[in-house]
């Protein structure tokens, strides 16, 4: 089966650094084999290339991490620019843990450079160690640099993950700010974005779009999310819109890239402890790609990739299986239970599938949604859940705990994946047409090319696919399943 959300069989995708080249995708990431069961120990760079986010060339390691000597035992994420004279420059976190690299107990970070002429081998320079300056920044965050070119100032641009110096623990993160003339010598100013409401902003990016600049960023004290920030200007107010996420807790450490049309962000789902539903999230897991483009309001929404929408090309028929207050005539139904629960259960699912569907006519509804890998009586499962009341589109499954001695312990209090829902007006939309894709353990779902959520789904692999209704009414119609020819 060709995948479309990659993953090394030696290892696992951390963090994403792509880089647009001579029209392809530079896709280098943070490669972790959880040596011993650790995370993000030992990484190096490796290299995917791409020209559609679906078919990749894996160059490998293309810059080792060093020995337990070198600044870059851990070689972290940072960035790829080109100069004028068509130098590649690499820039990129150095970490080793070991006591000789601690300061106060804790493990410095440093911003460490290599060059190349190809954007595959590298040389790493010796020489350069750029730490946190300990006037305006602290050296313990101090990491993920993000180097580009300013038109509008003709110099270059570093952002860094960092943290104020004498700044309170929960709150100092921030994005810092050098300048340089030369890629080699930089210069320390005041936090390009300081909001006092994060530990730290991991994986900082930024890009401009029509007359918009944005800026991307990462978190994991607030909540594990990929947040962005627009602005009219490069060093103005960065202001949030109303939904400044590209997706869930699924979707971890996003970069972008673009190729002058169309811009991508690429960041991982993580993986679960022990590939259980029930398990811890890890870090990293496996790239997942979002296409991005505006609204009128200068807000990023986003949509699956033409390439992987194209690569569902084979359309399977639909079959019905069991339904309950349901009336079906052909490729529609209308599912309608005032008290209680009506449901349409249809195909049995592939290991690799796209869903295709659009809900109409919602009326004086509490829940209506898309079951997954079901039974045919919906009594376990996946489940999708539009919630018009909450304004939010949920993920559910259940049993959501494995369940205990007593029939009571099933934790009821929890009324879905509490870290997997995505805010949805409404009230803003007569249609909901979504596209939901299935590989393996990963679920994506699209809305209304607005909205995204992604997530693992381990503990049930095969099931059918349908569509249910919680006390009021809902029209599905355009209902289509695809699968790939060359399965």
């Amino acid at each position: 089966m060709k995948k479309i959300f990659y993953k090394p069989a030696n290892g696992w995708v951390g963090d994403v650094i792509p880089f647009y080249d001579n029209g392809e995708y530079k896709l280098y990431y943070l490669h972790d084999e959880r040596e011993g069961g650790d995370y993000g120990n030992h990484t190096s760079w490796n290299l995917l290339a791409t020209r559609n986010g679906l078919d990749f060339e894996d160059h490998g390691e293309v810059l080792p991490n060093g020995d337990e000597t070198a600044l870059d035992r851990n070689a972290y994420t940072g960035s790829v620019i080109k100069d004028k004279e068509g130098m590649y420059h690499l820039f990129y976190t150095g970490h080793n843990p070991n006591p000789a690299f601690c300061k106060d107990g804790k493990p410095l970070q440093v911003v460490l450079r290599a060059t190349g002429t190809d954007g595959i081998h590298w040389t790493k320079d010796i020489g350069f160690k750029l730490y946190g300056d300990e006037v305006i920044y602290e050296q313990f965050d101090w990491r993920d640099p993000f180097v580009f070119f300013n038109e509008e100032k003709q110099e270059y641009w570093m952002l860094v993950t960092s943290r104020g110096m004498n700044s309170t623990e929960k709150r100092g993160g921030c994005i810092a700010l050098l300048t340089s003339d030369d890629l080699v010598n930089w210069n320390y100013h005041e936090p390009f974005y300081s909001p006092d409401k994060y530990i730290t902003l991991e994986c900082p990016d930024y890009f401009k779009m029509g007359d918009w600049h944005y800026l991307i960023y990462s978190t994991f004290s607030e909540k594990f999310v990929t947040h962005y920030k627009k602005s009219k200007t490069i060093d103005g107010l960065y202001t949030s819109p109303t939904l400044d996420t590209f997706d869930g807790r699924g979707f971890y450490a996003a970069k972008t890239a673009s190729d002058g049309a169309k811009r991508y962000a690429f960041g991982w789902v993580p993986s679960k402890k022990g590939s259980n539903d029930f398990g811890d999230w890890e870090w990293a897991g496996t790239l997942v790609v979002h296409e991005l483009h505006q609204n009128e309001r200068g807000e990023l929404l986003v949509r699956m990739p033409t390439s992987i929408y194209g690569h569902f090309n084979k359309q399977e028929e639909i079959l019905k299986q069991e339904e309950k207050n349901c009336i079906q005539q052909e490729n529609r139904l209308e599912l309608s239970s005032p008290d209680g629960l009506a449901y349409s259960v249809l195909n049995s699912l592939p290991s690799q599938v796209m869903l295709e569907a659009s809900f109409t006519d919602w009326q004086r509804v509490k829940d209506f949604g898309i079951a997954v890998r079901t039974d045919t009586v919906l009594d376990n499962g996946y489940f999708i859940k539009f919630d018009p009341f909450h304004n939010r589109i949920a993920f559910d499954m259940w049993p959501r705990t494995e369940p205990g001695f007593f029939q009571w312990q099933i934790a009821g209090d929890k009324p879905q994946m509490i870290e997997l829902e995505r805010p949805f007006d409404f009230a803003r939309h007569s249609k909901i047409h979504f596209k939901l894709i299935l590989e393996e353990d990963i679920l994506c779902l699209y809305v209304n090319d607005e909205v995204a959520m992604t997530t693992r789904i381990y503990n049930f692999k095969d099931g059918h696919f349908g569509f249910f209704v919680n006390e009021g009414a809902v029209k599905v119609q355009d209902i289509t399943m695809k699968t790939n020819a060359e399965l």
